[in-house]
């Protein structure tokens, strides 16, 4: 069973590196964001983010802040933010998380539209072909707005 819940525990882990990495959050937006960025798929349970979040305080990937809120119970709300190897870390799995999914995405696709032809089926490689260099403009967008 434990097999079983590690990918999703690490995979909880590295969402929440990035989703701090755009601003400091408390608990809730955190779980908001989550929600938002997978499209409703994903909403995962306070009761398994909280644990998570001491677990990467302890390890020392975020940092953990009391700020005052007014219309919060006790006046105060707790912030999370990225710590100095948080920002590391996220900078380390980004890298060895989207290089593979990048070699990926050109075994699977790029060459499938090529098999497609080869076997006859141009219909069906423009098709995937397309939504495949629809793709790739959308990555060179963002890398254009973001990276340079």
């Amino acid at each position: 069973m434990r097999k079983q819940v590690e990918p999703y525990r690490e995979s909880l882990r590295n969402l929440v590196l990035r989703i701090l990495a755009e601003r400091p959050r408390h608990g809730y937006e955190i779980i908001k964001r989550i929600e938002e960025v997978t499209g409703g798929r994903w909403k995962p349970a306070a009761g398994t983010l909280y644990p998570l979040l001491d677990q990467m305080k302890e390890e020392g990937l975020i940092e953990v802040e009391r700020v005052e809120v007014e219309g919060v119970k006790g006046g105060k709300r707790v912030v999370y933010r990225l710590s100095e190897s948080g920002w590391q870390r996220l900078i380390e799995v980004t890298y060895s998380r989207v290089k593979p999914k990048i070699d990926f995405i050109v075994y699977y696709f790029a060459e499938l539209c090529y098999i497609l032809r080869q076997r006859g089926m141009e219909s069906q490689s423009e098709v995937l072909c397309r939504e495949l260099e629809d793709g790739v403009r959308r990555l060179e967008d963002a890398v254009k707005r973001f990276c340079r």
